[in-house]
Parts: C-alpha cells; structure tokens; sequence
C-alpha cells in the first residue's frame, strides 16, 4: 500500500506536537482510544471521527493499523479533498462537514441539535480528539445530541476537553480568540453528556507525560 504522505500546511497541531511526529503521535492515540475503550485494537470497529484532521489517516494508512472501517469528517473543505484524492483504500471514506467553528470556519451556519452529519450509517465508536475543545457551551450540547444519532445500540463515544475544577461551568480561556482554549468544569460537560443520550463511563485526567493528550470522557449508548 503507498505511503500516505502530507503536506504540513494540512497540520493543527501545536509546534511542539508536531514535532514529534504525526505517526507517533497517532499510535500513541490510538492505544489510548483502545484501553479506555477496553479493546484490543479497532479490527472489528467501524469508527466515526469528528474533527478528523490528516494525522489518524496519516497513522493507520503508513503504520498498517488494523481497522474495520474510518469515516473522518471535517470543517476544512482542502484537507478533507486532499484525503479523498490521496487515500486509495476502501475502508476509508471522508466527508466535508460546512458548519461553524469560530477558529476553522467561522463564516459557515452554526450546527443544531437537529443538524446532521455528512456521513450516513451507525458506528461502532465515535471519537473526537481536540473538538470540545474549541466548542462553546451550545455547539456542544447540540454536537452531543448529533453524534448520539449515529452511535450503535452498544457504541462508545470517546471526545477529549480542557477541564478546570476552579470554573463554574465554562469560560473561553482566550476571549481575544473566541474557541482556542474553551474550558469546562467537569460536572457541566458531564451533564451535557448525559441530557444527550450518553451515560458517562469514565472520566481520565490528561496524560503528564506526553502532554498532548487532555482529560478525555467515555460515554457510552444511553
């Protein structure tokens, strides 16, 4: 299978992430995803990830990673083309979501809870790593209520957010830039979670070490 290989312009990632590499990065991510999922590895996952990004793609593509299937979605019309034009396998398809985000597409409509996503089908396991964290307190509630529609009888959602026990419910850490570092108490996020559909089954703290990976929930079909 040819490598998959990608333009850096196409990277979110900060500086200091980025420059530990992609792939490494993506197997680190992937390994977290599967323990607190309580899985071996994403064999017989058909996996939903919101706020796709290149690096998981990038990750399964050039290091053989066992998945059933992938279904990344995105704000970035280009880099969601450059996918579907350099992505050769059939286990993966891609879609561009024209909704807002204050940092990637500011200009586009704003999601409802009745909005839908551009991907048909269930799934096994939706994720979204650094997603809630540019999400306001409405745009979560209504992400929450979309992805609850897409999510198997048995399925698991894993998402990843700045929490802050000193915060009431939420504040935008960064006003000047509305959606860099939006940040939750974790009582509110939960409760979020939970008038959606979801029942939270766990709740870890960000990784120390790598410094990359933020406290990340896992809910589970409700």
């Amino acid at each position: 299978m040819n490598r998959l290989v990608v333009p850096d312009h196409f990277n979110r990632n900060t500086r200091r992430v980025h420059s530990i590499g992609p792939e490494k990065t993506g197997l680190v991510l992937l390994r977290v995803a599967c323990d607190v999922l309580g899985l071996n590895d994403l064999s017989s996952c058909d996996v939903l990830d919101v706020g796709c990004g290149v690096r998981f793609a990038q990750t399964i593509v050039n290091c053989d990673v066992p998945i059933r299937s992938y279904a990344g979605v995105d704000v970035d019309e280009p880099l969601i083309r450059f996918l579907q034009t350099e992505v050769h396998d059939p286990r993966f398809r891609f879609a561009h979501w024209d909704v807002h985000n204050p940092l990637y597409n500011p200009q586009a409509p704003r999601m409802t809870r009745t909005s839908t996503l551009p991907v048909a089908g269930d799934f096994d396991v939706i994720w979204l790593f650094s997603v809630f964290t540019h999400l306001p307190p409405d745009d979560a509630d209504a992400l929450l209520a979309i992805l609850r529609r897409y999510a198997r009888r048995h399925g698991r959602l894993l998402f990843s957010a700045f929490l802050d026990p000193t915060v009431a419910t939420f504040v935008e850490k960064s006003p000047g830039r509305p959606g860099l570092h939006s940040t939750y108490h974790e009582t509110f996020l939960r409760s979020l979670a939970e008038r959606n559909g979801w029942q939270v089954l766990a709740v870890y703290d960000k990784d120390p070490e790598t410094k990359f990976i933020q406290h990340h929930f896992v809910c589970a079909a409700a």
